[in-house]
């Protein structure tokens, strides 16, 4: 209702926009009855949402995020792996997402979003849409990541590289490629420092599972946060990868921003 109100629509007119009766948007509106997700997009559409309040419609009315390029026209796929982030995203009760093989985040529950709920909205650099670009680009990201440079910009950048090696015609890969280009500080060290890390994979493993990182989790200060991974068996193939971040329950360490 608050987006139907943004843009100053009544109930008849987006109902008549969607090619259904008044009662039946009614309905929609009230929860009374489930939107299918064959018809979010025309609501968001009508809504004039952007990119991200269409994402935010996907997900308030319980549905994965479009998947991406070729992937969004495979049902099967998306059965499937709606099935799965049932189980092992939102019955997390530690904050966890799915990414892609681009870290275009898949879905992520209410935990994740509760936790980055500070970031600076972006329409492609935010946490909850995609995770490398948040950690590489977005202003944010050094302030709330504790260690930024070694523990999070290095290792994600280690891990691009990989990515890209293999699949070197992704546009969303070489997009990301070119953007790394434009920022001196991530250049220098994609080109100089990644390297040398590759070539020690034990220092930089591309599987994070069970590392401990730090954090900006409160008024507290940074907190320890345990990183596991899992990878859906039915889109292993497809680069899919669910990250658990759980906070951890020793003292806080205390860092200055």
């Amino acid at each position: 209702m608050n987006s139907r109100e943004a843009i100053d629509a009544k109930q008849e007119s987006l109902a008549e926009d969607l090619g259904m009766s008044d009662r039946q948007y009614r309905d929609w509106e009230r929860q009374r009855k489930p939107i299918p997700r064959s018809r979010l997009d025309d609501l968001a559409q009508a809504l004039r949402l952007d990119d991200a309040g269409r994402r935010q419609l996907y997900r308030l009315t319980g549905h994965l995020a479009p998947l991406p390029g070729s992937f969004s026209g495979d049902e099967r796929l998306l059965e499937l792996t709606e099935r799965w982030v049932d189980v092992h995203i939102h019955r997390q009760s530690a904050p966890a997402c799915l990414t892609d093989g681009a870290w275009n985040v898949v879905a992520a529950n209410d935990a994740y979003h509760q936790l980055f709920d500070a970031v600076s909205p972006h329409p492609l650099n935010h946490p909850a849409v995609n995770t490398l670009r948040w950690t590489l680009f977005h202003p944010d990201a050094p302030h709330m990541l504790g260690a930024w440079r070694e523990a999070w910009m290095l290792p994600n950048l280690c891990q691009f590289a990989l990515a890209l090696q293999n699949n070197q015609s992704d546009p969303q890969l070489r997009g990301i490629r070119e953007e790394i280009a434009g920022r001196p500080e991530l250049e220098k060290a994609y080109l100089h420092t990644v390297p040398g890390l590759l070539a020690q994979p034990s220092e930089y493993p591309d599987d994070e599972d069970g590392v401990v990182r730090e954090i900006l989790a409160g008024p507290g200060g940074f907190t320890p946060v345990l990183l596991t991974t899992a990878i859906p068996s039915h889109a292993r193939d497809h680069g899919f990868r669910a990250v658990t971040l759980s906070l951890e329950a020793s003292e806080q360490t205390e860092r200055s921003c």
